[in-house]
C-alpha cells in the first residue's frame, strides 16, 4: 500500500469531504423554517427568511443558562403533549388543523407535508410562517434535558450543606 504526502492528503480530503456530505443531509433532513412579513400601510417593511432548521438545535448552547432555565420550566409540563402532538401530527394526513376568522384577522394552521405551516392575516401585516414538525421534537428533547437553577443562596442551605460548601 503505497504511503506518502499525497495518501495522506487524499484521505484527509476524503474525511472533509464524507463530514460535509453527512452535515449536508443533517441540514438537508431538517428543513427550513421560513418567515414571511408582509406589512400593510404605506412603507410598510417586508421581511423574507429562511433559516436552516438545524441551526436551531446548534445555537441552542448559546443561549444563556438564566434564559434557557427560564424557557424550560415554563415549556417543562408541556413537554409530553408538544412531544405526542408532533408525533401525531408526522402520522396524520396533510390539512387544516386550525381555522379562525373574525372581523379583524384570519389565522390558519395547516398540516403541510412535514411541516407546519401558519398564517396571520390582519388589518396591518400578513404573517407566514413555516416549521418543520422535526425541528419541534428535536428542540423539545433540547429543553427537557435543560438542568433546573441551581441554589443560589447559601443561606437557604441546612448548616450540613454549608458546612460541605
Amino acid at each position: 500500500m503505497p504511503t506518502g504526502p499525497a495518501t495522506v492528503a487524499g484521505g484527509a480530503g476524503a474525511m472533509v469531504l464524507g463530514t460535509l456530505l453527512v452535515a449536508g443531509a443533517f441540514v438537508y433532513d431538517m428543513g427550513a423554517i421560513k418567515v414571511s412579513v408582509q406589512g400593510k400601510k404605506p412603507g410598510g417593511e417586508n421581511i423574507r427568511l429562511i433559516v436552516p432548521a438545524a441551526a436551531v438545535p446548534l445555537a441552542l448552547p448559546f443561549v444563556p443558562d438564566k434564559d434557557l432555565q427560564e424557557a424550560a420550566e415554563q415549556v417543562r409540563p408541556w413537554l409530553p403533549a408538544i412531544e405526542a402532538a408532533t408525533e401525531e401530527l408526522a402520522r396524520c394526513p396533510d390539512g387544516p388543523l386550525v381555522q379562525v376568522t373574525s372581523a379583524h384577522e384570519k389565522v390558519s394552521i395547516v398540516k403541510r407535508g412535514d411541516s407546519l405551516v401558519i398564517d396571520v392575516d390582519d388589518t396591518n401585516e400578513t404573517v407566514h410562517v413555516t416549521v418543520p414538525l422535526k425541528l419541534v421534537s428535536v428542540v423539545a428533547n433540547q429543553i427537557a434535558r435543560v438542568p433546573p437553577p441551581k441554589a443560589e443562596h447559601a443561606a437557604e442551605s441546612t448548616p450540613s450543606e454549608a458546612a460541605a460548601l
